[in-house]
């Protein structure tokens, strides 16, 4: 027996097997309970999406003799769904357009039906039809004979004339939903007993775009190209990028790495990738991150998750977004125009990399890191921490903190009886040291990169006005511990690390960082050189087993000596900056 293909195969029998289309589904059926069938019918929709199934089964259910209506197993359904049934008259539009068809087609309405209680006639594609074909039949679809039926199907009604669509009752298909694309094939997989991952099927719902017809095609082909349907064969059947290579492609133009960005997108041209699905599915990620950026509901998104979403969103901004899908929609509506869509392409990147508003390498250094970093941690290798000592800026004046000193012996030793709130030179307000060894305590290298891979988004804020003054503050600190609920972070300058923890900054500064962070955190800053003795006091604390045990985050900037002083403006800003060495008379 020659093969048939899965969507004939599958092609439903009765309504309760047709896959979504609701409304229309329980008007007919209740049309055909009631015995109010009407003379003529207008299905408009996308393709695939049921209209000619469903002319079928309406076509079934006004000539079955069993119940329910239709029952697929009297004689005229089985004849109707086999294509045998001679009161069933089915005619391509499309290719039999003309007049002379037309007037044939209307000669033989007059006849009774042989066999069953109507003639049906079903017009496909009915937009194709000529001006003159429409007017041959405009008069019988006014006034048919009573058992004469016109179903007429169309993927254009506005190309359809309107004194047609005023003889018939229309009916608007949508498309089906992924949901219900995806539950029908996993149906018919188990049928079939095919092995199948369900995002696999979900990205073949995508990929059919509402339409039932296109996922039971692309279904076909992807069982032909292996028996294991998984996402990564149907990327590669159908040149599809992941959603991962195209989050890093996309970081790679935030971070305006020109060259590799041109270096990717030859791969892509020269490769089995198809540019001009690329460009629509990067349209999507850019509108997702619109949404997500308004909304903050990762259940809204159509193309990304939440972990998606997170990798991406601190690097861009909503209206580099919208910039971006002007370039890629102007660019896909050009690829018509040439045989070579990858030149297009091309230029688009280009685009997108001259459109960044500010330059930012930080995205791709982290893409970067994260394929190559092996982890270190101090002293023993089972320690789960890993802290990370501050590299502010190298200038003639200062160097580098070798972060490998982390597992060698102490730069400068601290002797447990040394003050901490003097040694690293904290001004009043100053948080203690068991604040510090708290967050090292609990600190987690994975919370650190989070932190940090935001963090770099601050230089952004100082454009905007309302924000410029806490972006400034913070823009020269680094991250170097992290935990859940606070961090520390680490200033070249003294003068800076008491300015963002003074008291009068810090809640402020809080605020802010909550917006960027995405959630909110205590912080303590330091100066780079309190830090590396902070550093080397937690290690020396652990090789002696003497850390202290995790407790709940609760820091305390306010200091009570000072927080019930009136001070001038001027005495409020020598306090901040200088602190201890400022000695303020009444």
């Amino acid at each position: 027996m020659a093969y048939k293909a899965l969507y004939r195969t599958y092609r439903p029998q009765t309504f309760n097997e047709v896959t979504g289309q609701e409304h229309i589904v329980t008007t007919i059926k209740n049309a055909i309970n009631e015995n109010r069938i009407a003379h003529a019918y207008l299905f408009c929709g996308p393709r695939g999406t049921g209209k000619t199934t469903i002319a079928k089964l309406l076509a079934k259910a006004v000539n079955c003799t069993g119940t329910p209506k239709p029952c697929d197993d009297c004689e005229n359904c089985r004849a109707i769904a086999a294509g045998d049934h001679p009161d069933v008259i089915e005619m391509d539009a499309a290719s039999n357009n003309g007049v002379d068809e037309v007037r044939s087609l209307i000669e033989t309405v007059g006849y009774a039906p042989i066999s069953g209680n109507y003639k049906v006639y079903i017009i496909d594609e009915v937009h194709m039809m000529s001006t003159g074909a429409f007017n041959a039949l405009l008069k019988t679809l006014e006034e048919p004979p009573k058992h004469a039926i016109f179903i007429l199907a169309t993927t254009e009604p506005h190309k359809v004339l309107p004194t047609i669509i005023s003889r018939c009752q229309r009916f608007d298909f949508t498309k089906i939903s992924s949901d219900d694309i995806v539950s029908r094939l996993a149906d018919i997989l188990n049928e079939e007993n095919f092995n199948h991952d369900v995002d696999a099927l979900r990205l073949i719902a995508d990929l059919a775009q509402g339409g039932m017809r296109d996922a039971l095609s692309i279904l076909e082909q992807c069982i032909a190209f292996s028996n294991n349907l998984t996402v990564d064969n149907i990327n590669h059947i159908y040149g599809i990028l992941s959603t991962s290579k195209k989050m890093n492609f996309i970081k790679r133009i935030l971070a305006k790495d020109i060259k590799s960005v041109l270096d990717l997108t030859e791969q892509l041209t020269s490769s089995n990738i198809d540019i001009k699905r690329l460009t629509y599915d990067l349209v999507d990620v850019f509108k997702d991150i619109v949404i997500y950026k308004n909304l903050n509901d990762s259940g809204s998104l159509f193309v990304l998750d939440k972990n998606s979403i997170e990798a991406i969103n601190p690097y861009i901004t909503v209206d580099e977004c919208f910039d971006f899908i002007d370039i890629l929609m102007d660019t896909a509506s050009k690829y018509n125009q040439t045989l070579n869509p990858g030149i297009y392409f091309e230029i688009a990147m280009l685009k997108l990399c001259n459109n960044v508003q500010i330059e930012n390498k930080v995205a791709l250094d982290i893409v970067e890191e994260l394929e190559t970093y092996d982890e270190v941690t101090p002293v023993e290798s089972n320690i789960e921490i890993v802290i990370e000592s501050a590299k502010p800026e190298q200038t003639e004046e200062t160097s580098y903190i070798d972060s490998d000193q982390l597992s060698e012996e102490p730069i400068i030793n601290v002797s447990r009886e040394t003050n901490i709130n003097e040694d690293i030179g904290y001004s009043k307000p100053a948080p203690s040291e068991n604040d510090i060894l708290n967050i090292l305590v609990q600190a987690k290298k994975i919370q650190r990169d989070e932190i940090k891979e935001r963090w770099s988004v601050i230089s952004r804020y100082q454009y905007n006005l309302n924000t410029a003054k806490y972006a400034s503050m913070l823009i020269n600190g680094e991250v170097v511990a992290a935990c859940c609920s606070a961090f520390v972070v680490a200033f070249e300058h003294k003068v800076e690390a008491n300015l963002v923890n003074s008291q009068e900054n810090y809640y402020e500064l809080k605020r802010f960082l909550k917006e960027v962070l995405g959630e909110e955190f205590d912080y303590i800053a330091m100066d780079s050189l309190s830090w590396i003795n902070m550093r080397n006091r937690f290690i020396d604390l652990k090789r002696r087993g003497e850390l202290p045990d995790p407790e709940p985050i609760r820091l305390n900037h306010i200091c009570e000596e000072t927080k019930n002083m009136k001070l001038t403006d001027g005495q409020k800003f020598a306090v901040e900056l200088f602190g201890d060495i400022v000695e303020i008379e009444e």
